[in-house]
């Protein structure tokens, strides 16, 4: 039988108005963080609406036995869609999935219930133009207040610096909230759920399981970015601990210098009284001992900026204590367009990975090579360094740690801080080689 294009007309309107406004929302927390270009995400996600359309019409103009398998079909397309799209711990998109998903059907409950109290005879149809237009009415009176949350707090909690283990299980909490709301509404009833829908209380019951489960996502949220500052404090207090403890072993071989100034003239007293009784086998031994004895003639400076110095110098003597040949081949201006504190995280960051490496490594010749090369375009760091310990990756394209359960938190806030200067950063293994890189381009404005 064939259908008025205006029942055609209706049936697409309600699947775009109840499919593209939460997609928009799924997509937003992770717009930095899409697998392929945006002309290919927006390809794909035009074929998903298509798949979308296509189902609302099957399921209104074939009603029957098939209702279960066009439903599969749907929410399979879409999670396929999404967990392909984004690169992102699964536990986050599965969240973000559930969370919205909660959403969308209060929308729809909320909206068929008004469609009965204003339009009672069209509310017993399938996607009527009444039931599209109370849709568009819910959504636009929640539209501020999840908007806002998802962009002031849920999208910055979902780009903070996390381990990843907790996304395990935070999951569950959206998981446990749709359960709440499906046995609340619809599992001791013998209704149809047209006839759940079309009953106030049941709408108003959502509204509040739902206000309660925002209250919850918005306390995780604030719990993740408050552990994000904290990391961040630490990492803040690394760099004060850095600087101090360069400043220290400054002063301790000025100290030294000083020193070794002031006992000058009896060494060369001492010198002279050899030369003079030719006992040249006892100055040979008494300058050897003397050389022993002098300050460490080892570089304080590897390049012009102060920051890049204070890291580069500590890690070289941490190297030195674990026997870790140490090379830095580094240039590195003092303005050189990045801020020091981002500049001693990024080399801070590469060099304790490169050094955890090398302490486990089970190579004798175990070694560390930094180099640092800048132009009037840009300025590009590398970090070489040995290791033999097995690298895993997880699905989102970021490493698991050797130290504790979850993502390694320091090639992530490598990634971030690239990622705020419009750069570019890699990481690959061969032979048993470690290979970190970081490109910062010129010229080029940083993300907030």
């Amino acid at each position: 039988m064939i259908q008025p294009i205006y029942r055609i007309l209706e049936v697409c309107l309600y699947s775009l108005l109840n499919f593209l406004p939460f997609l928009a929302l799924a997509l937003y927390p992770f717009r930095d963080n899409l697998r392929f270009s945006g002309h290919k995400t927006a390809l794909l996600i035009a074929a998903l609406t298509c798949i979308q359309v296509f189902v609302g019409l099957y399921a209104s103009f074939f009603p029957g036995s098939t209702a279960g398998i066009l439903s599969l079909i749907s929410t399979a397309s879409y999670a396929v869609f999404y967990f392909t799209a984004i690169k992102k711990h699964p536990g986050q998109l599965l969240f973000t999935l559930l969370m919205l998903s909660n959403i969308a059907n209060f929308t729809v409950i909320a909206s068929k219930c008004l469609e009965g109290l204003f339009f009672p005879d069209l509310a017993l149809q399938q996607y009527r133009y009444s039931m599209s237009l109370f849709i568009l009415l819910v959504e636009a009176a929640i539209a501020f207040p999840v908007f806002h949350f998802i962009k002031y707090i849920y999208a910055p909690a979902m780009s903070a610096h996390t381990s990843g283990h907790d996304w395990n299980y935070l999951w569950l909490i959206p998981t446990t909230f749709y359960l709440i709301w499906y046995y609340v509404i619809y599992g001791n009833s013998t209704l149809t759920s047209l006839e759940i829908a079309l009953i106030p209380k049941n709408a108003i019951i959502l509204l509040f399981i739902n206000a309660g489960a925002i209250l919850v996502y918005y306390i995780v949220s604030k719990l993740i970015l408050d552990q994000n500052k904290i990391l961040n404090l630490q990492q803040q207090n690394h760099q004060l601990q850095l600087q101090t403890l360069q400043y220290e072993r400054l002063q301790t071989r000025i100290n030294d210098a000083r020193r070794a100034a002031h006992d000058m003239h009896h060494h060369i007293a001492i010198i002279q009284d050899y030369l003079n009784a030719h006992n040249y086998s006892g100055l040979e031994l008494y300058l050897d001992q003397y050389k022993k004895k002098m300050p460490d003639n080892k570089p304080i400076s590897f390049c012009e900026n102060s920051a890049a110095n204070v890291v580069l110098h500590y890690y070289a003597q941490e190297a030195e204590q674990y026997n870790v040949t140490y090379s830095a081949y580094v240039n590195i201006p003092e303005n050189c367009g990045i801020d020091s504190s981002d500049l001693v995280v990024l080399l801070g960051n590469l060099l304790e990975n490169a050094l955890d490496a090398c302490k486990a490594c089970t190579d004798p010749q175990k070694q560390i090579v930094i180099r640092a090369t800048n132009d009037e375009h840009s300025l590009c760091i590398t970090v070489d360094n040995s290791f033999t310990n097995k690298i895993r990756k997880s699905p989102d394209d970021n490493f698991f740690s050797s130290k504790h359960t979850g993502i390694g938190l320091g090639t992530l806030s490598v990634k971030t801080i690239v990622s705020k200067y419009n750069g570019v950063c890699r990481f690959e293994w061969r032979d048993n080689i470690f290979y970190s890189s970081a490109i910062f381009f010129k010229n080029l404005t940083t993300k907030p």
